[in-house]
C-alpha cells in the first residue's frame, strides 16, 4: 500500500524538485551586489595640464591601491609631466554588471567630474577576474568587454588588461548560494571546467584582434609558484603587490604618439 502511494507521488515529487531547482537557479542568476563603487584619486607633479588617467574595474581597481605608483610611473615616462589618476572599482562584478552599474551609477559626466569635467587622456579597464571565477561564459566576457571599450569612445586611448592569473581551480566562493550559482554556470557555459582564463582570453583576441590589450603575463605569468603574491583567497593580490601592479601598469600601458610628442 505504501509502495503504491509512493509510486503515485513520485512523478509529482520529481516535478516539484525540478521546479524548485529551476526557480533556485534563476534566483541565483539574478542576485546582484548592492555595495557602492570605490573611488580614489592620486596626482603626481600637479599642474594645470596634467595627463589624465582613469582606471575602471572590479575589486583590483578598488581603494586606490595601485596608487601612487601608477601615475608616478607614467610621469617618469613623460619626463616629469604632471599626471592625475583616478580609479573607480566595483567589487565582485563581472563585466556585464560592471558595464551596467557603470552606466547607472557613474555615467561619463560623473566620471569626468573627477578631472574637473575634462575628458581623460587614457582609460584602463581592469575586468575579467569575476567573469572567469563566476563562469559567465567567454561570450559574455567578450561582449561586455567590447561594450566597456565602446562606452569610452570619446577617449583617445582605451586599453584593456588581459585577465589576471588567479587561483581558478581552488577558489572558494564566499557562501553556499555563490557556490551553487558558480557550479551551475560552470557546467552551462564552460563545459564544467574550472580553468577558463585562456579560453576567455583567446575568445577576446579571436573576436577583436585589434583591441588594445595589455598582457598581464608580463607581470605575473601564472598563479602556481607565486602564491605569496596573493591573499589567502588566491584571487586578490596583497596590498604590496597591488602597489607593484600599479607601477607595472604605469610602465607598460600604451601612450599615444600625440602625448609623447607633448612631453
Amino acid at each position: 500500500m505504501i509502495s503504491q502511494g509512493f509510486a503515485i507521488l513520485l512523478p509529482h515529487l520529481r516535478r516539484a524538485f525540478f521546479v524548485l531547482f529551476v526557480t533556485t537557479g534563476l534566483t541565483l542568476l539574478t542576485l546582484k551586489r548592492t555595495d557602492e563603487p570605490s573611488v580614489a584619486c592620486s596626482e603626481v607633479n600637479a599642474g594645470p595640464d596634467a595627463y589624465r588617467v582613469l582606471v575602471i574595474g572590479e575589486s583590483w581597481a578598488s581603494e586606490g591601491k595601485v596608487f601612487p605608483e601608477l601615475p608616478r610611473a607614467v610621469s617618469v615616462r613623460l619626463g616629469g609631466k604632471g599626471v592625475a589618476a583616478c580609479s573607480v572599482g566595483f567589487n565582485g562584478r563581472n563585466s556585464r554588471l560592471l558595464y551596467t552599474e557603470l552606466r547607472e551609477k557613474y555615467p561619463r559626466y560623473k566620471l569626468y567630474s573627477l578631472f574637473e569635467g575634462k575628458t581623460p587622456h587614457k582609460v584602463v579597464i581592469m575586468n575579467g577576474v569575476n567573469d572567469e571565477i563566476q563562469h559567465v561564459g567567454a561570450g559574455a566576457y567578450v561582449e561586455y568587454t567590447k561594450k566597456l571599450v565602446d562606452y569610452f569612445s570619446d577617449v583617445e586611448d582605451v586599453e584593456v588588461i588581459a585577465i589576471p592569473r588567479v587561483n581558478e581551480r581552488w577558489f572558494k566562493p564566499p557562501n553556499l548560494f555563490s557556490r551553487m550559482k558558480r557550479n551551475i554556470l560552470r557546467c552551462v557555459y564552460d563545459g564544467c571546467s574550472f580553468q577558463v582564463n585562456d579560453v576567455y582570453r583567446v575568445a577576446l583576441w579571436r573576436d577583436y584582434p585589434d583591441m588594445n590589450v595589455m598582457e598581464f603575463d608580463n607581470f605575473i605569468d601564472k598563479f602556481e609558484g607565486h602564491e605569496e603574491y596573493y591573499k589567502f583567497d588566491g584571487v586578490h593580490l596583497t596590498d604590496e603587490w597591488l602597489h607593484k601592479y600599479g607601477k607595472f601598469i604605469g610602465s607598460a600601458m600604451s601612450l599615444s604618439a600625440k602625448v609623447t610628442a607633448r612631453k
